[in-house]
């Protein structure tokens, strides 16, 4: 099968599973007709929910309630809500010049907290391992663990799962370390991810088995950001062109710039080729695939939607510094480019929202 018909096929496989799952979780359980999208997001070391109840188009745009704080700082950041939005993960900050933090739990209905791992309870990943913080926290698709990067050198960290009740953390056989940008497989059993650099140098996409091995997909990339598809079946990654002069005595073995997919045993099929720096790939409904491309000067990204293989729009610009843009459905929150940084959500091509300014972190529930 040509790489053309393999990315063909495999954009009919997205478009058709993305209409089977409409109207469920990503955990595969029905999901309740009164659930209502939740945007949580931290400031200034506190933690908000932004409840998008009635979101629906109105004259004026996108409606809601006021985002309230949910904790009280002043470390909070990288909130990750359970898929149900009834408890938040987040990260606490105790040491405001060391990497990361702990990872607490809340329950939004009753405002308790507790604390679920303590970075330095854990074991050491190597020999003369110093401080330790969690970062990137990130729920599974089916509620019961939670998947985060153990930080201690900067770009990235060793990817590492806790029990969502208990805190038990489950480390692989060999030590992972990992961009930021790793994701859950929709039925929660695998983790896709790409290896933590500070440098200009070859990483795979892999993927772990929860509470066993990971398996290289594609050995050698200049690769940014990796999720999955609908139901699973395909890996797609974001990988930055390594062609030319420039990296030629770099050992790339996967060069190709572009936004791919893999679907094993196959190998990597292109969505969109081309020589831009993309970043911030996300699966969308029906098949299409949101992404984020740098300018040149790096200032901003222009997040956009390939809708099949080759035919892209580009909805909003984000600025370069900002966290990722991150999609509900039809929903976009993003960091926008004016002074404020203000976080916008948005619907089509018209109708926003701004949530509130200043903030380091945000993600979506329900």
């Amino acid at each position: 099968m040509t790489r053309v018909r393999q990315a063909r096929r495999i954009f009919a496989v997205l478009v058709a599973l993305s209409l089977s799952v409409a109207g469920c979780s990503t955990s595969g359980a029905p999901m309740s007709a009164r659930q209502e999208p939740m945007l949580f997001y931290a400031k200034n070391g506190s933690v908000y929910l932004a409840d998008m109840t009635g979101s629906g188009l109105t004259g004026t745009g996108l409606t809601g309630t006021a985002p309230r704080r949910l904790t009280d700082g002043p470390g909070d950041s990288w909130p990750a809500p359970s898929p149900d939005g009834t408890r938040v993960a987040y990260v606490h900050k105790t040491d405001p010049d060391q990497p990361g933090g702990e990872l607490w739990l809340l329950d939004i209905a009753t405002g308790q907290k507790r604390r679920l791992v303590d970075p330095a309870a854990l074991v050491p990943t190597f020999e003369g391992e110093s401080h330790t913080g969690v970062e990137a926290p990130r729920w599974s698709p089916a509620g019961d663990r939670i998947a985060f990067l153990k930080s201690t050198l900067g770009g990235g960290g060793f990817l590492l799962t806790a029990d969502a009740g208990t805190g038990a953390v489950t480390a692989p056989p060999e030590p992972l370390f990992a961009d930021f940008g790793y994701s859950w497989s929709p039925d929660g059993s695998r983790i896709a991810w790409v290896g933590g650099r500070s440098d200009v140098s070859p990483v795979d996409v892999n993927v772990l088995i929860v509470g066993g091995r990971s398996t290289p997909l594609v050995r050698g990339t200049n690769a940014f950001a990796v999720t999955y598809d609908a139901d699973g079946r395909a890996v797609l990654f974001t990988n930055g062109d390594a062609n030319g002069s420039l990296f030629a005595s770099t050992p790339f073995v996967f060069r190709a710039g572009g936004i791919y997919a893999v679907d094993p045993p196959n190998g990597p099929a292109p969505l969109l080729a081309g020589a831009g720096a993309y970043a911030d790939i996300q699966a969308l409904p029906k098949g299409a695939v949101g992404f984020s491309e740098w300018s040149a000067d790096q200032q901003t990204r222009t997040i956009q939607i390939l809708d099949r293989p080759g035919k892209v729009r580009a909805i909003a610009d984000t600025d370069g510094g900002a966290p990722a843009p991150a999609w509900r459905g039809d929903l976009l929150a993003y960091v926008g480019t004016a002074a404020d940084k203000p976080l916008i959500v948005r619907r089509g091509d018209q109708d926003e929202r701004r949530i509130d300014t200043g903030v380091d972190s945000f993600s979506w529930a329900g």
